[in-house]
């Protein structure tokens, strides 16, 4: 599992500093905060040596505190630290009470859609609770992931789950999916799906999706979807498509389309070219490709094209991150197509968007380059 070192582990016991330390080297990841403010009795001298913190007891001085960049004392109430690491997290795993943490932490909360995943164990770690964000933050994900590697029991409660049976947002997480009123789709679909309702589901495409609670539909059924003509069919308020395409087949009101980002593209141009220009040129590629431009999850360029306002432009008019290759790079897989000269004289290379595709897609190519006036593109496929 990636945890993608954005893990907190919050303990207020020796017995949960512990087994934070356990987790943290289980994970292999993680910062342990170990939140005790000082009673007075507590206010013995103490002195730092090295990394470690001493006290004076007895006339001897005591290891208390054994500090690394990973592990922080806070001598603070948990109330009021609690706050100042609550958005800066990915996950955050609080070692005591649950009802501690509830009271902790209520006032913080905002939406599962923004909302850190927070899990809870004893200190004991007899049980793993997946306690906020299970689906969209991951916290059932994690949950489940540390009580396999402590070997305790995981405990999960959101309702798809405990009924065996996806849910939209786990889906569109899945493939970093783009649907048009998120929140209240996702909403109404699950919904639906726990309440037994039935939901239809077509995919456009080879994809690997949890299908557990949903009516599978062939590309038949939804050229009939309105059409009296088939009872199963004409009983499904609600569809969902899965689908990278700007343009579908078929057209209906019951219709929810979870488009995943598994489009890269590799973008060549002139020096300077206008930035109006590249995002219509784009737009033109789309059309002529019937790609869905919420499909687009990278677009790369060669090095020397890095300060191209242009492609810059493109990038955050899309919201998707901008990869640069090295002249070394693309010349590793440049052979495979077809060769300008004049690139060759003037980047290094024979050819850059081709070859862009190719490094992003892993060689899943699955449109060439075509040409708009100064400007190339050419698209891949990541497989999720």
């Amino acid at each position: 599992m990636n945890t993608e070192n954005n893990i907190a582990i919050v303990c207020i016991t020796d017995n949960g500093k512990n087994l934070a330390v356990k987790i943290q080297k289980k994970l292999k990841e993680g910062k342990i905060y170990f939140v005790k403010k000082k009673n007075n009795e507590e206010s013995q001298e103490v002195c730092n040596i090295g990394n470690d913190t001493y006290t004076m007891k007895n006339d001897k001085l005591e290891l208390t505190q054994q500090n690394s960049k990973n592990i922080i004392r806070i001598e603070q109430k948990l109330k009021d630290f609690i706050p100042t690491i609550f958005n800066k997290y990915r996950y955050i795993v609080f070692i005591m009470a649950t009802g501690i943490v509830v009271r902790t932490i209520a006032p913080l909360i905002q939406s599962k859609f923004q909302d850190p995943a927070v899990i809870v164990t004893d200190e004991k770690g007899k049980n793993v609770i997946s306690l906020l964000s299970g689906h969209m933050g991951g916290a059932n994900e994690m949950a489940l992931y540390i009580s396999h590697l402590i070997e305790s029991n995981p405990v999960i409660t959101t309702a798809t789950d405990v009924n065996n049976k996806s849910s939209l947002d786990m889906i569109a997480k899945r493939f970093d999916g783009y649907i048009e009123n998120f929140r209240d789709n996702v909403l109404k679909v699950n919904s639906m799906i726990v309440n037994n309702k039935p939901v239809g589901l077509f995919i456009d495409g080879d994809y690997d999706i949890d299908t557990r609670g949903f009516t599978i539909l062939k590309y038949e059924d939804m050229l009939n979807l309105d059409k009296k003509n088939n009872e199963e069919i004409n009983d499904l308020e609600t569809v969902v498509v899965i689908s990278n395409k700007q343009k579908l087949d078929f057209e209906s009101k019951k219709i929810i389309k979870l488009v995943p980002k598994d489009i890269v593209l590799g973008v060549g141009c002139k020096k300077n070219i206008d930035s109006k220009h590249m995002k219509d040129s784009l737009r033109e590629f789309l059309y002529i490709n019937n790609i869905d431009k919420n499909a687009i999850k990278t677009i790369g360029s060669i090095e020397i094209k890095k300060d191209e306002q242009a492609i810059i432009d493109l990038a955050n008019y899309l919201g998707v991150p901008f990869k640069i290759f090295t002249v070394e790079e693309i010349a590793q897989v440049d052979y495979l197509y077809s060769k300008s000269e004049w690139v060759k004289k003037n980047v290094g290379v024979y050819s850059v968007a081709e070859p862009c595709a190719h490094l992003l897609s892993e060689g899943n190519m699955i449109i060439g380059k075509q040409k708009f006036k100064g400007i190339t593109f050419s698209a891949g496929r990541v497989n999720k």
